[in-house]
């Protein structure tokens, strides 16, 4: 692997860049390899055998740089990699010529991959835009089962942006009816198996461990790490009928339940306190091929059920739990 500092940009392509940047593309008869929204490619020609790459990267929204990594890859394997410097740029030369995957790589932002051709005697001069990184924390429901009929107060104070809930949560939090089976009622009269809601995190949570199971195996692995986590089988039947078409069809899946981080991001008081609280949030990733990666040790997350308990489950869909090369 291959790391290029920063090389000095010459003030007439600084100058051309600019006015392209400043006006509509279409007006302008260039060699493109990749022309859309937020990868744009400009070829120039130089006096060399080789060929070289460089260009800029910024936020898709308010077009700040980004210090971004940057890694051509061949046949799965990183032939070079570049670092943007504080202005976002990146450039290197003698670049064997061929086909490549580009990928961009940035704290809290989507990663992309490109397929570019690079060409003997090209400069291949990029401006990519990355979008800032929404992951959503998705339909976190909440079962309630006291040991007597009673009445219940559920307070969310999430470090986000709730999206969508189910009753309405209004600004003091839930006010409910629960029964000893789980059944719901509003002070509407209206009746719910659960409460429900989600949000957009404004930190989303990360993973340095987790389990790395092959998508036709993900039904029988949820169904043995949700029972020892503490979930009944309805509730695990509701939680893989939600997730399963969103992960079987994958290569593989990384998983990783949160523990004291999700507690943190989305605290709970419930008035009065039950006994027993299972909070389950599953991180997971898609990936294309089986990687390495630390097992997660499930022990300090396992629950029994005892007396007044409530039950939450969700999960989070994210790109970058692990940045594939």
């Amino acid at each position: 692997m291959l790391t290029f500092n920063k090389l000095p940009f010459p003030t007439i392509f600084t100058l051309s860049w600019l006015v392209m940047l400043s006006c509509n593309l279409n007006n302008y008869n260039f060699d493109a390899t990749e022309i859309d929204e937020k990868f744009v490619v400009k070829t120039t020609s130089i006096n060399s055998d080789k060929a070289e790459i460089s260009g800029y990267v910024k936020d898709f929204k308010d077009q700040q740089p980004l210090r971004t990594i940057i890694s051509l890859i061949k046949d799965n394997k990183e032939e070079y990699t570049m670092s943007t410097n504080h202005e976002g740029y990146f450039e290197t030369k003698n670049i064997v010529p061929g086909k490549y995957s580009i990928a961009f790589k940035s704290t809290d932002y989507n990663y992309m991959k490109k397929t570019i051709t690079l060409r003997a005697g090209k400069k291949s001069n990029i401006l990519v835009h990355l979008s800032m990184l929404e992951i959503h924390t998705e339909k976190p429901i909440i079962y309630l089962y006291p040991t007597q009929k009673q009445n219940i107060q559920v307070q969310l104070n999430y470090s986000g942006k709730i999206t969508h809930s189910y009753p309405t949560y209004p600004k003091n939090g839930w006010q409910i009816t629960a029964e000893p089976n789980g059944t719901l009622t509003d002070e509407k009269g209206l009746t719910y198996y659960a409460l429900f809601w989600e949000g957009i995190p404004s930190n989303p949570l990360k993973a340095t461990d987790g389990f790395i199971v092959a998508g036709s195996e993900t039904a029988e692995f949820l169904e043995q790490k949700l029972a020892y986590l503490g979930l009944n089988r309805r509730e695990a039947n509701e939680f893989i009928m939600y997730w399963l078409p969103k992960m079987e069809n994958n290569p593989y899946n990384l998983i990783h339940f949160a523990g004291d981080n999700y507690l943190n991001l989305a605290q709970l008081t419930i008035t009065p306190k039950p006994e027993t609280i299972i909070r389950i949030m599953m991180l997971t990733q898609p990936l294309q091929t089986k990687i390495n990666f630390p097992l997660q040790d499930l022990t300090p997350l396992h629950q029994t059920r005892k007396g007044y308990t409530v039950v939450e489950w969700g999960g989070s869909i994210s790109s970058q739990l692990y940045l594939q090369p």
